[in-house]
């Protein structure tokens, strides 16, 4: 933590409402620097879900705005439970809220009794969505009768069809279940599509549906688990023995920074191919500059953050999508120590609001600055080294001047 943006202190309701998952363990963020409707934008499904939810978890400025949008886009899902839980963290939120407008507003008045009539502070923040109970009950009762007919329709097509229409049947379900929030039934049915497959694309198709499901669960060895199995696969085809790896490469990265294994992740991060990026649901490619360059800050060598970063053709793509990266990136090998620090400032608001990369902002942090601070004394050993040989050069000078005027 490097400045005031951020704080390690919750309220007892705020502690109460991040209790669980990983936002527990990382600090509330006091300036946020991002539009929230443009940032979710980016992304969709669960991962969106995913990201409103710790971003309401983790920032008491954007908590209800994150709220009302993680409820509206819940609506489009199956998953009543979560509805549940984001509305209730709603009311409370908002009944929070209005009392503290109605303590700043009732010491307005004693302080200013001629402005008694000026309206409350933040008086729209004090309504509530309301309830949609018609909602819960319809969308509940359509969840039932869609899985009670897409049970009896994978009974039937085993029975009386090719393995094409039962592997089709079972990644339906699978969907179901991503849909309803039960992730890890989701997988149980996405892989017992594997002896249904039919082509190569069909089996690379499974893993990437194990490996995003194991993403939103957090599942980081699964992950990299389901990666290996899937290189293992395609290295017997000679179309996907390239393919598939730069294709999980983003997922592997994610991984392992979730296991703290910053280098690979680095590394993983710069193989990502951006002409053949298709993990933009979850991480957005200005995601993926963030991660690869701040790993990168922390664990790479000079020489390769230069060439695998700043110089790589095929990675300059994600960087032009988040400026203030590159320009760390760039004044960190150009030496501007001072210039990164101040770049480490300006987007600490923002790392700090991503659900993957906040865990590990100090950590990485705290590598950064670490090298920052030995090359603030390499640089000052170099000076002191350079004005000691000048030193002793004009002393070499003078004394050979003084030789030969006593010599003449």
């Amino acid at each position: 933590m490097i400045s005031g943006s951020v704080s390690k202190m919750y309220s007892d309701e705020e502690r109460d409402f991040v209790s669980s998952n990983v936002s527990s363990k990382c600090p509330i963020v006091e300036d946020p620097r991002i539009h929230l409707i443009s940032y979710t934008k980016r992304y969709t499904d669960v991962a969106r879900l995913i990201r409103l939810k710790f971003i309401a978890q983790v920032c008491p400025k954007l908590r209800v705005e994150a709220l009302e949008l993680a409820i509206n886009h819940v609506k489009t899902t199956y998953n009543v439970k979560m509805y549940e839980e984001l509305y209730k963290a709603l009311s409370i939120e908002v009944q929070r809220g209005g009392r503290v407008s109605e303590v700043a507003s009732s010491s307005s008045r004693e302080t200013s009794p001629r402005c008694s009539t000026s309206k409350p502070m933040n008086s729209t923040s004090n309504k509530a969505l309301p309830y949609d109970a018609y909602w819960v009950e319809d969308n509940t009762m359509e969840a039932t009768l869609l899985l009670q007919e897409l049970d009896a329709e994978l009974n039937f097509k085993k029975s009386n069809s090719g393995n094409a229409y039962v592997r089709r049947i079972l990644e339906e379900i699978g969907d179901y279940h991503v849909k309803s929030g039960n992730l890890q039934l989701a997988v149980k049915f996405y892989a017992r599509a594997r002896p249904y497959c039919t082509s190569s694309d069909n089996v690379i198709n499974m893993f990437r549906n194990l490996i995003r499901v194991s993403i939103y669960m957090a599942n980081w060895w699964h992950v990299l688990s389901y990666i290996d199995e899937a290189k293992q696969y395609a290295s017997g085809f000679q179309n996907l023995n390239r393919e598939v790896p730069a294709r999980l490469s983003c997922a592997a990265g994610l991984a392992n920074i979730g296991l703290k294994i910053y280098k690979t992740a680095a590394h993983c991060f710069l193989l990502t191919p951006f002409d053949r990026y298709d993990y933009d649901k979850i991480v957005a490619p200005q995601d993926v500059a963030y991660y690869a360059g701040l790993c990168g800050l922390a664990t790479l060598e000079l020489e390769m953050l230069e060439l695998g970063c700043l110089n790589s053709e095929t990675f300059k793509p994600f960087f032009s999508l988040s400026h203030k990266m590159w320009e760390l990136l760039a004044n960190f090998v150009g030496g501007n120590l001072d210039t990164c620090v101040k770049l480490l400032h300006d987007i600490e608001g923002y790392v700090r609001l991503d659900v993957y990369l906040a865990p590990h902002v100090d950590a990485l942090y705290g590598k950064i600055m670490a090298r920052i601070h030995d090359m603030r004394h390499a640089n000052r050993l170099v000076r002191e080294q350079s004005s000691s040989l000048m030193s002793e050069l004009e002393v070499n000078a003078k004394n050979t001047n003084f030789y030969t005027d006593n010599n003449v």
